[in-house]
């Protein structure tokens, strides 16, 4: 786990692509982002989202995010944007864990 990070610039890709998706909705929750998101770009990698984003070079990881499950996304990522360093690596439950059952 201590490889499974994920940078704010990669953060910030993902919210443009998620916002520029016909689904998304600014009621989003994370489960959505991961039901809708995540998962479907996850399937039966064995990997969570992060480590898929940087399977060549695995980023290690220097901070370790909370989050709720029913929490909008856009506050989300607009609290680590006021929260984190630039150079910092984060652990995020929702994009560094394996979210498929398969």
């Amino acid at each position: 786990p201590e490889f499974w990070g994920i940078s704010m610039g990669q953060c910030r890709q993902l919210m443009t692509r998620c916002r520029s998706d016909p689904q998304w909705s600014d009621t989003c929750t994370m489960r959505d982002l991961v039901e809708v998101f995540v998962k479907p770009e996850t399937k039966e990698t064995g990997v969570g989202y992060a480590l898929k984003q940087n399977l060549a070079k695995p980023l290690e990881v220097n901070v370790m995010v909370s989050h709720a499950w029913d929490e909008n996304v856009s506050e989300f990522f607009d609290a680590l944007e006021r929260s984190v360093r630039e150079d910092d690596v984060m652990f995020i439950c929702a994009l560094s864990l394996y979210q498929c059952e398969d």
